[in-house]
């Protein structure tokens, strides 16, 4: 739901993390949100090492919320189990409106990885998840600053939710708004005609769902994978939030697609997945 009011925050502590809690800081700030942190613990085996587990887990989380949630309203919660499906279980029970969680991407090719647990709140989370390969990059700022956004559409089952959510977002930051829908290129070379005919389809079915919606916006019709060329026209935009569909594993189809993994990360800036 946009405007959120309740961010869920799946914390573990490390220097991704603190990074990224700049991003949830200004976002709460932004809306007058509430922030929920959450640690979940793995089981461990012996008492004492789950006790030990749970002394300091509690401790990194108040050195957290002291040193990096000043001003805000944030909620501790430290749990055991299967991270995945803790923080599916916890964002479901309570209702929350966004996820926030960078991808734990590693080392000089982390824009090409997409962490496992990332991947799992992807497919399973049934509220949007705002996430990057470079969340963890943000800076310590007051206000979150969107002056341009880009929606990708594939004119999928989740394309006129997430065309509304960009909107939304768009309103909120008075920021612009650019629709772009990338075609396929099967061959090197495509023909003019072939291509006409392609970008007028891809307009049409555009402009009926922005009629739907009740908005107009830009249009950029695309050529090439999804993941490379909405990434290049995000740059090219200098964009600052890509926003997209993505399957819920409660639709028809149980598995998220291939392209959204792709696009969230190659996408110079954040991806809402809606």
């Amino acid at each position: 739901m946009i405007p959120p009011k309740k961010i869920l925050f799946p914390v573990d502590f490390s220097d991704r993390c603190r990074g990224a809690a700049h991003a949830v800081r200004a976002l709460a700030q932004r809306f007058e949100a509430e922030i929920t942190a959450l640690h979940v613990i793995e089981p461990a085996a012996r008492a004492v090492t789950r006790d030990r587990q749970m002394d300091q887990a509690h401790r990194d989380m108040k050195r957290l919320i002291e040193g990096e949630f000043s001003g805000c309203k944030v909620q501790p919660c430290v749990t055991r189990g299967d991270p995945a499906l803790r923080i599916i279980e916890h964002a479901q029970v309570g209702h929350f409106d966004l996820i926030m969680m960078p991808t734990h991407g590693h080392g000089p090719f982390r824009r090409y990885l997409l962490g496992s647990l990332t991947a799992k709140i992807l497919h399973d989370a049934r509220c949007p998840v705002w996430t990057s390969a470079h969340l963890e990059d943000w800076p310590l700022v007051e206000n979150v600053a969107l002056r341009t956004i880009v929606c990708g559409t594939d004119f999928g089952s989740r394309s006129k939710e997430a065309l509304k959510c960009a909107s939304r977002v768009a309103a909120e930051f008075s920021a612009n708004l650019v629709v772009a829908h990338s075609i396929p290129l099967y061959n090197s070379v495509a023909l003019p005609e072939w291509r006409n005919t392609a970008e007028r389809a891809a307009e049409e079915n555009l402009r009926k769902i922005e009629v739907e919606i009740g908005i107009s916006t830009p249009v950029e019709i695309l050529y090439g994978s999804p993941a490379s060329s909405l990434s290049e026209a995000a740059e090219r935009l200098d964009a600052d939030l890509m926003v997209i569909g993505r399957t819920h594993v409660a639709s028809q189809s149980a598995k998220v697609g291939s392209n959204a993994y792709a696009i969230i990360a190659h996408s110079p800036c954040p991806v809402l997945s809606v």
